[in-house]
């Protein structure tokens, strides 16, 4: 009986390990574009227009846009775990640089300024400035310099605040 006791909170600390501590929630690794390099999205960022792509980074600089946090970041190439390293050299391919939109930088995490890396999810949205691939950022994981500033962030809409236009209202047509 006394086994059996121990081993359920041991169970459940267990998942909530592995579910709490993965770098990227399975929903979006399931619909990111497998195996992608920072160097083929770099190199024709058109044919993965609004697709998910995972990458890592570290904050360059920051600019305030057309109502979003646009961060410039340098690519951090990602391990097997989805951890983001730094390049074998500054001159290897894979370490280019690439601009994140984040369109509500409110919900971000105070500790953003101080995570040493990033492993992005975002959807390819177009190129912005000098061409480098533009992402909007969907889910992010940040390692700070220290443990208490490590964060995670996610875009997150609440279908009950999304405006709808009832049909009736539409018109006859269906017009809006």
């Amino acid at each position: 009986m006394r086994a059996t006791r121990l081993t359920r909170p041991f169970c459940v600390l267990v998942l909530c390990m592995t579910v709490g501590c993965t770098t990227v929630p399975r929903k979006y690794l399931s619909e990111a574009v497998p195996n992608l390099t920072f160097s083929t999205l770099a190199a024709a960022p058109q044919l993965y227009h609004s697709r998910l792509v995972v990458l890592g980074a570290v904050i360059v600089r920051e600019e305030l846009r057309e109502g979003g946090l646009w961060l410039h970041v340098k690519n951090r190439p990602l391990n097997k775990d989805y951890r983001p390293q730094l390049p074998p050299t500054p001159y290897d391919p894979e370490a280019g640089s690439y601009w994140i939109v984040v369109e509500n930088p409110q919900t971000l995490p105070n500790s953003y300024r101080h995570w040493g890396d990033m492993t992005v999810v975002g959807r390819v949205i177009g190129q912005g400035p000098d061409n480098e691939p533009l992402l909007k950022m969907v889910y992010v994981r940040g390692w700070g310099v220290t443990s208490t500033h490590n964060g995670v962030w996610e875009h997150v809409v609440d279908m009950n605040y999304v405006p709808s236009m009832p049909a009736a209202v539409r018109g006859e047509l269906g017009q809006q």
